[in-house]
C-alpha cells in the first residue's frame, strides 16, 4: 500500500490557511466532513470529503468577539443531547465553548454550556456517550461531567493529573481513559466507573518504564483483532509504541519503534489510528517533513507499508496535525504543517483489502491484500493474488505469497521458515522482529542453486526465487533495511534473562493456566506443541498465565523456570550444614536425606552433592555473591525418582501435558535448589 499525494487544498485566506493547529472529522448522514482550526486571529474551515475528489470547501467560520484572540489551536466534536458542537480552548470563558454543527457540514451559532471547574482553559476533552472528560490547564485537574438531557452538565469527580492528548477505549465490560501529557512526560490510565463518571487510577508505570517515550504528544486506541489497543507518540523519543489493554486495565507493551532515515515521524507531533474492514492502519508525522504508513499486526506490531517525504509541492514542512478518514475504498489523510499553509491531502487505496487470518496446517488468503499468520504447529501460508502480508508462527512455517508485491514477515524463536516464491524487487523480506538486527551484513547470508539460505542466531530461513535461481542479498534486501527500529519490549526474547523473583511453594503443586498458581509467581512458562515450535509467557504475580493456544488439543510438553526470591529468606546456614553432613555420607539432622532433599542439596547441578553445594548454599545464606545461583526447579510429580543418590543426582525437569482448548491442568512437583529444611 502507498501513499499518494493528491494536493494541497486552502481557503484563500491567511488566516484560515496558515497556522491549523487541529484537524478533526465529523459524519453526518454517511458524508464526513473535516473541521481545521486556526488559532488566535483565525477561524475553522470546513472540507467535504468525497471518494475519489479532493476535499470541497464546505464553510468558513471566522473567530470574533470575546473569543477572537483568547480561543487556542484545538477543535473536539462533542455531542451534547443531540446537539452537535466543535468545542474549543477558550481561555477566558467559564464554561463549554463550541460552534454547532450543521448535518450539512456548515457551522451554526456560538454556544456556552454550564460551568467547568478552572474555566474554557480546556488542554483535552474526550467524550464516552453521555460523559465528558475534560482536562483544564488553570485547574490542573481532568474532571468528568455527566451531559444530561436538555444538554447541561453536570459535575462529576476531578483527578489532579495534566493532560494534552486523551482517548477512552473500552476493554471487556469497562471504559479506561488514556491521558498523556507532553511537558511532564506522563502517560496515565483511569478507569471510569460507569455510574458515576468516578477515575480510578490504574498504575502501568513499570509497562511503561520499559519503553522510554519521552514528550507523548498524542495517544490515539482502537479496537480490532478482538483486542484493545493504545498506540502512543513519543517526540522527545523519536518513537512509537503500541500496548495492549487488558479487561483489568493494565498495559502490555507488544511494540516499539524508532524513527530513522527511511520513515518519516522524528519529533512526531500526531498520528491517526483506524480501523477499515478488519485491518488497522497508523499514520504518523511530525517535525520529519513527511508521513509515515504502518498497519498493525493482530499480536500489536507495526509493519511499515510506505513512507512520504515532502516534496515543493506537498507542503509537509514540521507536520503539526493529521486525520485519517475511510471514505469509499480509500483512505484519506488530511495534514495540517507548522510552515506550510493549507493542508495536504494524500490518499491510500484499500479497495483491494482482503481477510486477516491465522491458523495451522494450510492458512489460505483470497484475492484481496491478506494478512495471513502462522501458529506454534506447522503451517503453510497462501496468499492468493494480492499485495500480502504473510507472518511466520512460532512452528516451522512456509510462505507462498503468489503474484503481487508481498510482505513476508519472521518471527524470533520459530522454527525454519520457507518462502517458496520470492519476487526480487518486488517482495519485502521484514525480519524487524529478530534482536538486535540492524544491517544485513549481520546475517549469515548464502546465495543457493535455487534462492538463498538465511542465518542469524538460531534463526533459520529457505528462500525459493520466482524465477528459481539464485539470489543475492541486495536482491532480497536492496540497499538495506527499510522501515523504522524495533526496540524489544519483552526482554525474554534475548534467552537467558531471569524471570522476575518472587516467593514459591515448594512441594507438590497443581497447574492450572485458568486458574491463580501461587507457586508460579513471576515464573517463565515454556510450552512446545509436537511438532510445534516453543511458546513462551511469563506468568503474572499470582501465578496466572495465558499460551493463547489454538482451539483444539495439543500434545507437547510443559517446562518452568523461576528464581529464587532473597527476600523470602528461605536459604539459610543450616540448609549448608545439612548439605555438608550428606557430602561426608551423614544423614541430615531429621533423618534419611529423601530424593527430593538431595535434588535441592545439588545447587551446583553437578549430578553430586559434595561441599561445594555447602559452600554455594552458605554464600547464598549470608548474601555473598556465589558462581551457582538458587533456582526453581520443576518435576513430573508422577517422575520416578528412586535412583537417586548423593552421587547420582539425576533427574529430568518439565512434564508431558495436554493442552485442551487453551487449558493446560497438571500436577508437579516444586523444589527450591538450596532449600533443605521444608523438602
Amino acid at each position: 500500500m502507498m501513499l499518494k499525494f493528491e494536493s494541497v487544498v486552502a481557503t484563500g485566506s491567511a488566516a484560515l490557511d496558515s497556522g491549523i493547529g487541529d484537524t478533526a472529522l465529523k459524519t453526518f448522514n454517511g458524508v464526513t466532513y473535516l473541521y481545521s482550526v486556526t488559532g488566535p486571529g483565525g477561524g475553522i474551515a470546513v472540507w467535504k470529503l468525497t471518494e475519489g475528489a479532493v476535499p470541497q470547501l464546505q464553510d468558513t467560520e471566522y473567530f470574533s468577539g470575546s473569543i477572537s484572540f483568547q480561543v487556542g489551536r484545538s477543535g473536539t466534536p462533542v455531542s451534547l443531547a443531540g446537539d452537535d458542537q466543535l468545542v474549543l480552548d477558550v481561555n477566558s470563558a467559564t464554561g463549554l465553548v463550541g460552534y454547532d454543527l450543521n448535518p450539512n457540514g456548515t457551522v451554526g451559532t456560538l454556544q456556552e454550556t454550564g460551568s467547568l471547574a478552572g474555566g474554557g482553559d480546556i488542554s483535552a476533552l474526550v467524550q464516552i456517550g453521555d460523559l465528558l472528560a475534560i482536562a483544564n490547564d488553570s485547574s490542573g485537574q481532568i474532571t468528568t461531567y455527566t451531559v444530561n438531557g436538555d444538554g447541561s452538565l453536570s459535575l462529576g469527580t476531578s483527578v489532579t493529573a495534566q493532560a494534552d492528548s486523551m482517548q477512552v477505549l473500552q476493554s471487556g465490560s469497562d471504559h479506561y481513559l488514556i491521558a498523556a501529557d507532553a511537558a511532564t512526560s506522563t502517560i496515565s490510565t483511569y478507569e471510569i466507573e460507569n455510574n458515576t463518571g468516578a477515575l480510578s487510577v490504574i498504575d502501568n508505570s513499570d509497562t511503561l518504564a520499559t519503553l522510554g517515550i519521552a514528550t507523548p504528544t498524542a495517544v490515539e486506541v482502537v479496537q480490532v483483532y478482538g483486542q484493545s489497543w493504545v498506540v502512543v507518540a513519543g517526540a522527545g523519543s523519536n518513537s512509537l509504541s503500541v500496548m495492549e489493554l487488558a479487561s483489568d486495565g493494565h498495559l502490555t507493551p507488544t511494540d516499539h519503534v524508532l524513527d530513522t532515515l527511511h520513515t518519516r515521524f522524528e519529533s512526531i507531533q500526531d498520528l491517526a489510528v483506524i480501523e477499515a474492514d478488519g485491518h488497522a492502519f497508523v499514520v504518523a508525522g511530525g517535525g520529519d517533513d513527511g508521513v509515515t504508513l504502518f498497519t498493525l499486526t493482530p499480536d500489536g506490531q507495526l509493519i511499515h507499508l510506505d513512507s512520504f517525504e515532502d516534496t515543493n509541492q506537498s507542503g509537509l514542512q514540521n507536520v503539526e496535525t493529521l486525520s485519517v478518514a475511510h471514505v469509499g475504498d480509500e483512505l484519506q489523510i488530511l495534514v495540517g504543517s507548522q510552515q506550510d499553509a493549507g493542508l495536504t491531502h494524500l490518499t491510500v487505496s484499500i479497495e483491494n483489502l482482503g481477510v486477516v487470518r491465522d491458523g495451522f496446517g494450510s492458512v489460505i488468503g483470497t484475492a484481496g491484500d491478506d494478512m495471513l499468520s502462522g501458529s506454534v504447529l506447522d503451517t503453510t501460508l497462501s496468499g492468493g493474488k494480492g499485495d500480502d502480508i504473510l507472518i511466520a508462527g512460532s512452528g516451522a512455517t512456509v510462505m507462498n505469497g503468489g503474484r503481487g508485491a508481498d510482505i513476508f514477515v519472521m518471527q524470533y524463536g520459530s522454527d525454519v521458515t520457507s518462502i517458496n516464491d520470492f519476487e526480487a524487487g518486488s517482495d519485502r523480506l521484514d525480519l524487524f522482529d529478530y534482536p538486535l538486527l540492524r544491517t544485513p551484513g549481520q546475517l549469515t547470508f548464502t546465495s543457493t542453486a535455487q534462492g538463498a539460505h538465511i542465518e542469524y542466531l538460531d534463526e533459520v530461513i529457505e528462500i525459493v526465487s520466482a524465477t528459481g535461481g539464485p539470489l543475492t542479498s541486495a536482491e532480497v534486501f536492496g540497499a538495506g533495511f527499510g522501515g523504522p527500529d524495533h526496540i524489544p519490549v519483552d526482554f525474554s526474547d534475548f534467552g537467558g534473562s531471569d524471570p522476575g523473583s518472587s516467593d514459591g511453594v515448594q512441594g507438590s503443586i497443581t497447574v492450572n493456566s485458568e486458574a491463580a498458581n501461587p507457586g508460579l509467581a513471576d515464573a517463565e512458562i515454556f510450552f512446545t506443541p509436537d511438532g510445534g515450535g516453543t511458546i513462551s509467557v511469563r506468568a503474572d504475580d499470582e501465578g496466572r498465565f495465558d499460551l493463547e493456544l489454538p482451539t483444539g488439543s495439543f500434545d507437547g510438553e510443559l517446562e518452568i523456570v523461576k528464581t529464587y526470591s532473597t527476600a523470602s529468606n528461605d536459604i539459610t546456614a543450616l540448609d549448608a550444614l545439612q548439605v555438608l553432613r550428606i557430602s561426608v555420607g551423614l544423614d541430615p539432622t531429621w533423618g534419611p536425606a529423601s530424593p527430593e532433599n538431595l535434588i535441592a542439596a545439588d545447587i551446583t547441578q553437578d549430578g553430586t552433592v559434595n561441599a561445594l553445594d555447602a559452600l554455594a548454599i552458605l554464600q547464598v545464606a549470608v548474601g555473598q555473591p556465589t558462581a551457582h545461583e538458587p533456582e526453581w526447579v520443576f518435576l513430573d510429580d508422577d517422575a520416578d525418582l528412586s535412583g537417586i543418590s548423593k552421587d547420582n543426582v539425576s533427574y529430568e525437569t518439565g512434564v508431558d501435558v495436554v493442552a485442551v482448548d487453551n487449558v493446560i491442568s497438571t500436577d508437579m512437583t516444586s523444589i527450591l535448589l538450596g532449600n533443605l529444611e521444608l523438602v
